[in-house]
């Protein structure tokens, strides 16, 4: 189609469109996990969201054992790098009607798919949508995709650098100008709830993140469980930050992928890994 911006559609313009429509729609690919007694639907658009809904427990498989293990009725759950909800989808099962998840994640291409998603489980009511990047306090920055496919990572706020200090450079397909807050403004902003768990997973700014929440951390409120990806070149900066503000490495553990790098030889040290940390008794 073309014009000089003089027209409307043409009926037949009008019917091509509306067929393509339900083409796309029906191309649509709807993945059903059986997550134990918790059945999540899955709205796929490309093989990475599929391939993320089918892997759920085999992927990050220490990740769903902490939700399973330590998530109750009536929790507050904060995902923060939430992507397009496979574990925001799962701990609000865990949580149940009382509860409440906070899928944080401002990545636009993501949210969209983020929203299906949770329209599709009916969780509209459970799950809220947090699209205000998180990071140390507030700032005027750029938010860098390195993708705009629904479901892909790397993507970062104030940098073109993924996976922390031991990362790598990318160029940028696309760069948003945004406005970054802490987690401790967001809560008194009132956006959010103090959560009593929180998930970071943000592929390079988790050290930032959890100087965003300083007050939260030594409050009454305080999380009981914090789950954080620790990335090279960070990782002793962020134990000795959770340890200066009250809380204790409790395990480690590894990603699918990150087993084979310790299969092929490399130490935990060498590669990215999760880590859970408790609050000092």
């Amino acid at each position: 189609m073309q014009s000089n911006g003089d027209r409307g559609l043409t009926p037949f313009e009008l019917r091509v469109l509306q067929y393509k429509e339900k083409i796309r729609n029906y191309l649509l690919t709807e993945v059903k996990v059986c997550d134990g007694q918790f059945q999540t639907v899955f709205i796929c658009e490309n093989d990475m969201q599929a391939a993320r809904a089918l892997s759920l427990w085999i992927k990050e498989a220490g990740t769903m054992e902490w939700l399973d293990k330590n998530l109750r009725q009536g929790d507050r759950f904060l995902d923060i790098g939430a992507n397009v909800g496979i574990y925001s989808l799962a701990a609000a099962h865990r949580v149940g009607p009382t509860g409440k998840v906070f899928a944080a994640e401002p990545h636009k291409f993501n949210i969209c798919s983020l929203l299906k998603n949770i329209l599709r489980n009916n969780f509209q009511d459970r799950i809220k949508v947090l699209t205000v990047p998180l990071t140390s306090e507030r700032c005027a920055t750029e938010f860098n995709y390195s993708s705009i496919i629904p479901a892909s990572t790397g993507s970062q706020l104030g940098s073109t650098k993924r996976d922390g200090r031991g990362g790598y450079e990318f160029i940028p397909v696309l760069t948003e100008l945004t406005v970054g807050l802490s987690l401790d403004e967001v809560i008194d902003l009132k956006m959010i709830e103090a959560p009593d768990m929180i998930k970071i997973d943000v592929d390079g700014i988790e050290l930032k993140i959890l100087q965003g929440m300083k007050r939260l951390l030594v409050s009454d409120n305080r999380p009981r469980s914090i789950q954080v990806e620790l990335n090279l070149g960070e990782q002793e900066d962020v134990v000795n930050f959770l340890e200066e503000h009250g809380y204790g490495l409790d395990h480690r553990h590894l990603t699918l992928q990150g087993k084979h790098y310790v299969e092929a030889g490399k130490s935990m040290s060498e590669i990215a890994h999760n880590a859970v940390f408790v609050p000092h008794t």
